[in-house]
């Protein structure tokens, strides 16, 4: 007899325990009569596979238990110790190139396996850095990737969020405060006063020498007086021509003063405009900086940070009218996991691999690897300031998210996606992570890709798929072999054997509880392990198809619970594998006609 460990007794057990023995003072009389009927009623089911005969069937008596309540789950797949040795060695492995190619045949439940281990050791692993993207503020207009302190990423681009949110406040009323209109206006006064000072000693003179100087819509005029009014032409042209010589040269010499006193005047405005722009500088420069030395606090001493808010900090002093464009109660509200406004979105912190709160490295399971799935994409809007558009998110994708982890991939979506496999070996090849779209992002128009630094790349890759996508996947992409150094092969079936079968029925009690199913009698599990048998073809081995055998079990706890029984029994259990088989028979009918 097969010995299992047993587990402590609870209600839900001792009630299976009361359903399953016959003699207990709480057995139902109509649960073993209806077993026996079907038994006597119904023939031997048959499976789905082919119709097999076996030879040695289970005896449930040998099973050593009542029902899988008694029986504690195995801490190992079934079967499948070559294919968990592989697998170990890849994940132990830190070498570059040993990726996995995973063989899984059809409902063998490897995928499940296969992550499990993944987040055993990811579990043990230490934590990767965060990774954003921030704006250079350079000619090129690209983005630089900063390497943050893990679990910082998310907190870093919510500060600087706050700190435009901080300044969309204290800007407007800085440059709306006395002080600052004091300093304005003594600065516009004294260019004005300048200017004026000029004209008045150029009139004085003018007047000295019988010549008024006039202002008018298209500039200064000058004109001869007689007897202190201004001679109109046909008066002064009366007056001998000596004298209208001698005040045609007077003129022409005022004129040429003028004319240098306006030559100045471009240069007294540009330094009037340099002295206001300091003067803004110097207002906004002193808010913009306590800004953001209080977003930038807790990352001082992390590298690229400090020039990045240095850069930030002279652009957002410049820009300072940005804010005072800002009316009501309109903010900035660039935080974290808002569109934004584009008028800002340069200063956004784009989070590519942020760890959030788990511990351990990141596992990752990407099913549609798409190029953006995996390489991340750029979201546009107009930039309404003379560009064409303005980026206003940087999504990671799944390298991103896995980096300094694990990924998941299917090798059949690869096959379907030439351009994406060749961008994934790429990255591969050079060990980071480069934005390199095969067509322009939605939104871009006739602007050009923004340029984002590449972010170094350390992942453990996993390729799930059938021995033959795996074959044409190496066919197709032979330089896969460098980098998947590690081939771990599932078996779909295993030898029979009482070690096997004990293994098997401890399966089948995890199947159970994971779930959350009504206990099953020995008798049902010895059938289940006979249909394993069967659908491995009766020639001494079990099949590991377990997703057939996990169905079985769900249909079977359907049809107990209709019949108000507490534990799943044989009958249940044939009445499963009968219902199947007559659906897929009657599919196969309607197929074929």
């Amino acid at each position: 007899m097969l010995f299992f460990k047993r587990a402590k007794q609870d209600k839900q057990k001792a009630k299976a325990d009361a359903a399953a023995t016959p003699d207990a003072a709480t057995t139902e009389p109509e649960t073993a009569s209806s077993a026996e009927g079907a038994k006597e009623a119904s023939p031997p089911p048959k499976t789905n596979g082919a119709e097999v005969e076996l030879q040695h069937k289970v005896d449930p008596d040998s099973l050593g238990f009542k029902t899988t309540a008694d029986v504690e789950p195995p801490q190992e797949p079934v079967g499948q110790a070559k294919a968990l040795k592989s697998l170990a060695f890849g994940l132990s492995m830190r070498g570059p190139g040993y990726n996995i190619l995973v063989t899984e045949p059809e409902g063998t439940l490897c995928r499940q396996i296969v992550r499990a281990r993944l987040e055993e050791v990811a579990r043990k692993d230490e934590r990767p850095p965060d990774w954003v993207y921030v704006h250079a503020f350079d000619v090129g207009g690209g983005y630089r990737a900063l390497k943050l302190p893990a679990w910082t990423g998310k907190s870093f681009a919510e500060a600087i969020a706050l700190a435009l949110d901080r300044l969309a406040d204290a800007l407007p009323a800085a440059f709306a405060a006395d002080d600052y209109e004091l300093k304005r206006r003594t600065i516009e006064e004294e260019f004005r006063l300048g200017r004026e000072d000029a004209l008045e000693t150029l009139r004085r003179e003018a007047e000295a020498q019988n010549i008024a100087l006039l202002r008018t819509p298209a500039g200064i005029a000058v004109a001869p007086i007689l007897e202190g009014k201004v001679v109109k032409p046909d008066v002064f042209n009366s007056v001998p021509e000596s004298l209208r010589q001698e005040v045609r040269t007077k003129i022409a010499a005022l004129e040429a003063e003028i004319e240098a006193l306006l030559a100045e005047r471009p240069e007294a405005e540009q330094a009037r405009r340099e002295r206001i722009m300091a003067l803004n500088e110097q207002v906004a420069g002193r808010h913009v900086r306590a800004a953001l030395e209080d977003a930038g606090r807790e990352h001082s001493d992390t590298n690229g940070v400090e020039s990045y808010l240095k850069a930030a900090g002279r652009d957002l002093t410049r820009n300072a009218g940005l804010f005072l464009a800002l009316t009501g109660q309109e903010r900035v509200r660039i935080a974290v996991g808002t569109i934004g406004d584009a008028r800002f979105a340069r200063y956004r912190v784009h989070p590519m691999a942020t760890t959030g709160s788990a511990r351990g490295a990141p596992v990752v399971e990407e099913r549609n690897p798409t190029y953006a799935n995996l390489f991340g994409r750029i979201e546009f809007a107009p930039a309404g300031d003379g560009r064409a558009v303005e980026v206003m998110r940087i999504r990671p994708g799944a390298l991103h998210r896995a980096n300094g982890g694990y990924l998941m991939l299917d090798a059949d979506a690869l096959l379907a996606a030439p351009e994406v496999t060749e961008a994934l070996v790429r990255a591969l090849d050079a060990g980071e992570i480069r934005f390199d779209p095969p067509v322009p992002p939605v939104g871009l128009g006739d602007a050009s890709v923004p340029d984002l630094e590449p972010i170094p790349l350390s992942i453990k890759l996993a390729v799930l798929g059938d021995s033959e996508t795996q074959s044409k996947l190496a066919k197709q992409w032979p330089q896969l072999k460098r980098h998947f150094k590690v081939e771990v092969v599932f078996d779909d079936t295993v030898e029979r054997s009482d070690e096997a079968i004990s293994a098997y029925a401890r399966l089948i009690a995890g199947i159970i509880s994971k779930n959350e199913l009504k206990p099953v009698d020995a008798s049902g599990v010895a059938l289940l392990i006979d249909e394993a048998s069967c659908k491995a073809g009766g020639n001494g081995k079990l099949s590991l198809e377990f997703s057939h055998i996990i169905d079985l079990c769900r249909e079977a706890d359907h049809w107990a619970g209709g019949e108000g029984r507490l534990v799943t029994s044989k009958a249940d259990i044939e009445r499963a594998i009968r219902e199947r088989n007559e659906r897929i028979a009657s599919g196969e009918m309607r197929s074929a006609s």
